[in-house]
């Protein structure tokens, strides 16, 4: 599963997690009834995220080890990255 960092036609954002970001995208159209800014093929408003964040709109899990936890606390300064740009990690 991929985290997305997701932007709403209202302004809202949330992280949502999918196989890809087409998944991620209808997921939390249907979860929240709102479009998700920039339309469904485009990646204006969707951008990959390193670590879970919060609001939560969705999230795998995993039946042994459950969900990982919220671990950015930033996600508009971390999204489209793949690791986190920090020195120290926020969960420290």
């Amino acid at each position: 599963m991929n985290g997305y960092w997701l932007t709403f036609t209202d302004g809202t954002s949330g992280y949502c997690e999918g196989h890809n970001e087409f998944d991620a995208k209808q997921i939390a159209e249907k979860l929240c009834g709102k479009p998700v800014a920039g339309g469904k093929y485009t990646n204006i408003a969707a951008k990959r995220l390193p670590y879970p964040a919060a609001p939560v709109i969705w999230q795998f899990d995993h039946p042994v080890s459950g969900k990982c936890p919220t671990f950015c606390h930033s996600p508009r300064m971390c999204v489209g990255r793949t690791s986190c740009p920090q020195r120290s990690a926020c969960s420290e």
